[in-house]
C-alpha cells in the first residue's frame, strides 16, 4: 500500500502556504492571495509530468491561492494504493450526510426483510439523484434524526463522524477518510448493507443529475474534473456559510467495478470579483447564480484537474 500523509506542518514546508484546519485565515491575507495570484488555474501544464504524490502539493498551493483549504483522500480498491492530505479533519457534511440517511433506510428494510416502501423509494431517488432537501428532511425525521448518524457510524466504524450538534442533518461532521471508508465498506458489505441494497444505492448515485432540485449546479469536482471516467457514482454537498466560508464536497466512486473511491472537501473564503460583501446563506437564499459559489465550485474542479490532468484516474 502506498500512503501519502501530509500533515499541516509538512504542507507549510512543501508549499509555503499557511493554513490550519478549518480556522479562518486573516481576511486581508486571504483577499490578497486571491486577487494577486497570477498563475493559471487549474495549472495542468505544471503537473503534467509529475506523479500523483507531487501533484498533490501543487494542487493544494493553487487552491490556497484562491482562498481555499482542500482535503483529499483516494483509494484504489484494486491495488490498495492510498493517497491523502488531511483525511482526519472533521468538516460539516452538507448534503453528503444524505448517504447516511439512505443507508439507514435500506438497512432497515434489509433487517426487516421487506422492500423499501414506494413512497420512501421515491424520496431516496430524488434525494440521491437531485440532492433534494425536502426528501432528506422527511427521511431524517422518519428514521430517527441524529440516531441515523450514530447507527451508521457504528456499523461502518467511522471514528471521525459525528451527529450534528443541532439535530440538522447538514451539520453532521465527517472526514474525507471516513467518507472513503464508508463507500469502501458499503461496497464490500462490511457496513451491513445487503448486496441488493448496495446495488440500489450505487445505481441512484450513478444517476446524479447535473442540476439539483434547488437549481444548484452539482457536477463540480469529481464529475467535471474527470471527464474521461465513463463510470461514476457521486454524492456532492455544498453550503454556506460555516465560519464565513463556503463548504463544497465531491465524493464517490469511478472506474469499472467502482475501482477508485474519492472524497474531497474545500473550505473557501467568500469571494466576489466586484469586492462587494455578501453573505450567501444557503439556508435562506437562492445561490444558484452566486459568483462566490461558482468560484468555489471551480476551485474544487480545478483541484481535481490538477491531480488528474488527463481527465481520468490511471
Amino acid at each position: 500500500m502506498q500512503v501519502l500523509a501530509l500533515s499541516c506542518a509538512t504542507l507549510v514546508a512543501a508549499v509555503a502556504v499557511l493554513f490550519s484546519g478549518c480556522s479562518i485565515p486573516e481576511e486581508s491575507e486571504a483577499a490578497e492571495s486571491i486577487s494577486t495570484s497570477e498563475s493559471p488555474f487549474p495549472d495542468t501544464v505544471s503537473v503534467q509530468e509529475l506523479n500523483l504524490e507531487m501533484r498533490v502539493p501543487e494542487a493544494i498551493q493553487s487552491a490556497a491561492e484562491r482562498g481555499a483549504d482542500v482535503d483529499f483522500t483516494l483509494l484504489d480498491r484494486e491495488t490498495g494504493a492510498f493517497y491523502s492530505n488531511g483525511d482526519t479533519q472533521q468538516v460539516e457534511t452538507a448534503s453528503v450526510s444524505k448517504l447516511f440517511i439512505a443507508d439507514e433506510v435500506f438497512h432497515g428494510a434489509d433487517v426487516a426483510q421487506v422492500p423499501v416502501s414506494a413512497d420512501d423509494m421515491a424520496s431516496l431517488t430524488t434525494m440521491l439523484e437531485s440532492s433534494d432537501d425536502f426528501a432528506a428532511n422527511y427521511l431524517w425525521d422518519e428514521y430517527g434524526g441524529n440516531d441515523i448518524v450514530i447507527a451508521v457510524a457504528q456499523r461502518y466504524n467511522l471514528t471521525g463522524t459525528g451527529a450534528p450538534w443541532d439535530g440538522q442533518w447538514w451539520n453532521t461532521t465527517t472526514t474525507t477518510g471516513d467518507i472513503v471508508a464508508y463507500y469502501t465498506r458499503m461496497l464490500d458489505g462490511t457496513g451491513g448493507l445487503s448486496a441488493s441494497s448496495t446495488s440500489a444505492m450505487i445505481g441512484l448515485l450513478r444517476e446524479s443529475k447535473p442540476v439539483a432540485t434547488d437549481g444548484y449546479h452539482q457536477h463540480f469536482g469529481v464529475v467535471d474534473g474527470l471527464p474521461g471516467e465513463p463510470v461514476r457514482a457521486v454524492k456532492q454537498g455544498w453550503m454556506c456559510c460555516i465560519a464565513d466560508r463556503w463548504i463544497h464536497w465531491s465524493t464517490g466512486t469511478t472506474g469499472v467495478n467502482n475501482r477508485y473511491v474519492l472524497a474531497l472537501v474545500s473550505r473557501e473564503e467568500i469571494y466576489y470579483e466586484d469586492d462587494m460583501e455578501h453573505y450567501p446563506d444557503t439556508a435562506v437564499v437562492d445561490v444558484t447564480d452566486d459568483s462566490s459559489a461558482q468560484h468555489a465550485r471551480d476551485t474544487l474542479t480545478g483541484f481535481v484537474s490538477m491531480l488528474f490532468p488527463d481527465g481520468r484516474i490511471e
